[in-house]
């Protein structure tokens, strides 16, 4: 089954200890913002998923692989 990129952004989040509000406010968007493209309302640009990745200390690939469970 594949995690959702609310729940695999959250695992990044809980294992680095950042918030979602220093995460919007490292990706240079609002804290609104963030919620709808993880809520997926919105979807994250290109430059914005590459700077997560790089945020986050993955690749963007690994941000849409599916998770076996």
């Amino acid at each position: 089954m594949e995690m959702a990129i609310k729940q695999r952004v959250g695992a990044y989040l809980e294992g680095t200890g950042t918030t979602k509000e220093q995460l919007a406010h490292d990706l240079g968007i609002s804290r609104g913002a963030l919620y709808a493209k993880l809520n997926g309302t919105s979807d994250f640009s290109l430059p914005e998923a590459y700077a997560l990745s790089h945020l986050l200390g993955c690749t963007v690939e690994d941000l849409r692989v599916p998770i076996a469970r």
